[in-house]
């Protein structure tokens, strides 16, 4: 009987041990804190996802915590039960926008910037606390914008220096170069603009005036369209307009809310790679106040952000330009977007050109493209072959000798088909010369002025006399 009574309580005092001598002390670094990720601004169940982190030190820049979250107005909780030995506790705490730092289910949270507009400011509670397990809770809000969040914890009997946060990436701004603006006095950017600007970005408010003296205070549009030479990585795209707005990369629509104002701001999230690519913003005006806000930001990483935007390479060659009107163009390509219109006498950096010397790649005061090299007089040393082999598209498109005349106002695009981006206009009963067509000839390939692009049949009726057979199919 002694012998049991012993083991029992030999038992219970090696148990008692293991419960009341924890191992050291954790720091805010090295506790286990579960998370709980919330796709809404108020922490409403349900979590969009959980898991398990070993330190709250976040950076995020502009984009999502990951697992389905949005990349704004969402919210974390962040919870951990480390022990600590009596004394008294600096927490401090850093965020962008709004944290709370509640230890002990305290009724008021000892830090709390939500609603204080305290956004990048680091924050500080001296907390005394018994020796023991300890409860510490974290609510975290992001609204727009960059979201980070930073909590650390110190004895201040240690004579800590500070928190150590590192410094929260900034995303890097992209918006350089020159943006070729055209304005028109409707807002469907119908016939020819009536101004044509360098600009240097596309955000502008014009309150309740006109943007140029040409153009009316109300109903008028406006088109952007710039190149511009990227680190690969990810962006995030912003805009905000009263009214409309849509945006273009490399041709491709990624956002599209050409309706009235709602004071809203759209984001998008791209991945580029590294090299040249095109920008169009169409933004239109239909009453009273008017402002566009458009911004494209690199996401950093950790501190470190991405590479800065590689500039175009100085060859000290030029071209100057030979023909009365040339298109600077998104590729080497006579169907690529158009982005600027140079004139005879124009000369311009030469920064690559194509394997076979038939297109040359120019800087035009920042903005980079492509000009056919028939049109341009070069002189200077060697230019690197920047884009690959010789296009089939590359060579001068074929004159059938047929004309097409346009019915009305008709739209040239880039393929035979609406969904295409429209390169140009051709005006009432204005002429173009037929290149191609497609099989079922609803659609005419035509040089028009210089520019060779697709237009509807219905819209553009080809002369009576046109043996269509003789014409190539070219798309």
């Amino acid at each position: 009987m002694f012998r049991k009574l012993a083991v029992i309580l030999v038992s219970t005092l090696v148990l008692g041990v293991a419960f009341i001598a924890p191992s050291q002390p954790a720091a805010a670094q090295s506790s286990v804190w579960f998370a709980q990720y919330y796709g809404n601004a108020f922490m409403f169940e349900p979590t969009v996802f959980t898991q398990n982190v070993g330190s709250v030190a976040f950076d995020w820049g502009l984009g999502s915590p990951g697992g389905g979250m949005n990349n704004d107005g969402f919210t974390i909780r962040f919870s951990t039960d480390p022990y600590f030995p009596a004394g008294t506790y600096r927490f401090w705490a850093l965020a962008d926008d709004e944290v709370r730092v509640n230890v002990g289910f305290q009724y008021n949270a000892q830090i709390d910037t939500f609603g204080k507009n305290q956004v990048g400011q680091t924050v500080y509670a001296d907390i005394t606390l018994t020796e023991g397990v300890h409860h510490v809770q974290v609510d975290y809000r992001e609204a727009i914008g960059n979201a980070y969040v930073y909590v650390n914890w110190a004895n201040l009997a240690t004579n800590p220096g500070g928190p150590n946060f590192p410094a929260p990436s900034q995303p890097v701004s992209v918006n350089s170069g020159t943006w070729t603006a055209q304005y028109y006095p409707n807002v469907t950017f119908s016939g020819s603009p009536g101004a044509i600007l360098s600009e240097s970005s596309p955000s502008h408010n014009w309150g309740t005036g006109a943007p140029v003296a040409s153009i009316p205070v109300d109903n008028w549009s406006a088109r952007w369209t710039s190149t511009q030479t990227l680190g690969g990585g990810q962006y995030n795209l912003s805009v905000k307009a009263d009214d409309g707005v849509r945006v273009f990369v490399d041709g491709v629509s990624v956002i599209d809310e050409f309706h009235g104002a709602t004071g809203a701001t759209y984001t998008k999230t791209l991945t580029l790679g590294a090299g040249a690519h095109t920008f169009q913003v169409d933004y239109y005006e239909g009453g009273g106040a008017a402002f566009l806000d458009y911004s494209l930001t690199q996401q950093g990483s950790g501190g470190g952000g991405q590479p800065a935007p590689s500039q175009p390479v100085q060859t000290g060659t030029t071209a100057t330009v030979t023909a009365l009107r040339l298109n600077m163009r998104n590729a080497p390509d006579t169907t690529a977007a158009i982005l600027l219109k140079l004139n005879r006498n124009e000369t311009y950096p030469v920064t690559g050109s194509n394997a076979d010397r038939s297109w040359y790649q120019v800087n035009v005061n920042g903005a980079v493209g492509w000009v056919f090299g028939r049109f341009v007089s070069i002189s200077g040393g060697g230019v690197p072959v920047v884009s690959g082999g010789t296009s089939p598209s590359v060579s001068q498109p074929v004159d059938t000798g047929y004309n097409v005349t346009a019915q009305d106002t008709v739209n040239i695009r880039s393929g035979p088909g609406t969904s295409n981006a429209v390169l140009g206009k051709m005006g009432i009963n204005s002429t173009g010369r037929v290149v191609g067509r497609t099989s079922n000839n609803t659609w005419w390939q035509v040089n028009y002025q210089g520019l060779v692009g697709w237009v509807s049949s219905t819209y553009a009726v080809i002369q009576p006399d046109a043996e269509t057979g003789r014409i190539p199919v070219t798309g």
